[in-house]
């Protein structure tokens, strides 16, 4: 198991420093390779260091040529300095400090924002992860879990529903009833009944904008106002039977 310690080294950077080459938008070939000679300058209290081409390429797991041609890119951006090698040894290669120093007019693509600026409450299509179309404040149809239709104004009904425990019934789910409540009414009146009760509450509720607090209350005052009679349980009911009689 790794642990690592300070007493066994550290490199000590500038904070200030450290956050400019975090904001670096270069290849991952190029920031190793980048890390690696700040751990052999600043690593060792040093603001220059010999490192030859095979010591780079072993230490971030690249061939010579390719560290070749990262160096030369990062010398480019003026990120690192490079001095040519004298006799047999390696060149010597430094961090560029001054990051304002850094090219970054020439090649502004190399550098992520520190800011972007969002125009909210104004612009009635913010773009948003990249998708340019996301409406914004302006849409009554919020797309959800995949029904281009789900409406704002059903949010409450379904919240409503969770709530108490209740399940939605009807065409548009206006009637909201707890398990034990559509049993009873079935038990008294008879599916058939109570689902034509249910249909006409749905499509008066849809119809005016409206909600009830309590359907199943609401549902025996239409009921009873109807003079609908409950049913009596010792009789006989063919429904139930409906099935069986048909197969003969």
């Amino acid at each position: 198991m790794a642990n690592p310690q300070l007493k066994n080294g550290y490199t000590k950077i500038a904070n200030e420093l450290l956050e400019a080459i975090c904001r670096l938008n270069i290849s991952g070939n190029e920031m190793r390779i980048l890390l690696y000679i700040i751990r052999r300058t600043y690593g060792f209290n040093k603001t220059c260091e010999e490192i030859s081409l095979s010591e780079i390429a072993s230490a971030v797991g690249a061939r010579s040529a390719h560290i070749s041609r990262a160096l030369k890119k990062l010398s480019a951006l003026n990120l690192i300095e490079l001095r040519s090698s004298e006799g047999v040894k390696p060149q010597t290669i430094s961090i560029v400090k001054d990051y304002e120093e850094w090219a970054v007019e020439s090649c502004t693509e190399l550098l992520l924002p520190k800011m972007v600026t969002v125009t909210k409450n104004g612009n009635p299509t913010i773009t948003k992860n990249g998708n340019p179309t996301i409406t914004k404040n302006g849409n009554p149809t919020i797309t959800k879990n995949g029904n281009p239709t789900y409406k704002e104004n059903n949010k409450e009904i379904i919240k409503e529903s969770f709530k108490y425990n209740k399940t939605a019934y009807g065409r548009n789910g206006k009637v909201l009833l707890k398990t034990e409540e559509y049993d009873k009414l079935i038990n008294d009146y008879g599916k058939e009944t109570v689902e034509r009760y249910i249909d006409r509450m749905d499509n008066y509720l849809t119809s005016k904008g409206r909600e009830y607090n309590d359907c199943y209350a609401e549902l025996l005052v239409w009921i009873d106002r109807d003079g609908v009679q409950k049913r009596d349980p010792k009789a006989f009911d063919v429904k139930k039977y409906e099935f069986v009689i048909n197969k003969f």
